[in-house]
């Protein structure tokens, strides 16, 4: 075969790979969404709403505009500083207990458990877990 020929065969099998490498880039960048929308739907009702608005707009490809990575971000560094982080913490603290532990009475026994062990530590301490929602 001609060098010629050779040089054609390179080329279509360089332009495939090229093609091959870009598809498959292309298809981790649209799993890693579609894994961001799961993990949003999944920590929503826990009390993760930032964190939820944040990864549904990177999801959808949302950088700019009305409920954008950039819009939701500004409103995580205001509100950490408005109440700071350990408001913040809280609030979503008593959120995931709402959403998680109060739902499962095999989890409430647990909390109630951890309660009364920081009980025992710390006598003063009037912890009680919240009633069950119905």
């Amino acid at each position: 075969m001609s060098l010629l020929i050779w040089q054609y065969i390179t080329i279509g099998l360089a332009g495939l790979a090229v093609v091959l490498l870009f598809l498959m880039a292309w298809r981790r960048r649209e799993v890693r969404r579609m894994r961001a929308n799961d993990v949003a739907r999944e920590i929503g009702p826990w009390g993760f709403d930032h964190l939820s608005k944040l990864l549904t707009a990177y999801a959808i490809g949302n950088y700019f505009g009305a409920d954008s990575v950039t819009r939701v971000t500004h409103e995580i560094i205001d509100e950490l500083k408005g109440g700071g982080l350990p408001a913040m913490l809280k609030k979503i603290g008593w959120k995931v207990v709402e959403g998680v532990f109060l739902k499962n009475p095999d989890d409430r026994l647990r909390l109630k458990n951890l309660l009364d062990a920081a009980a025992i530590l710390a006598p003063k301490s009037e912890l009680t877990p919240p009633p069950p929602a119905l």
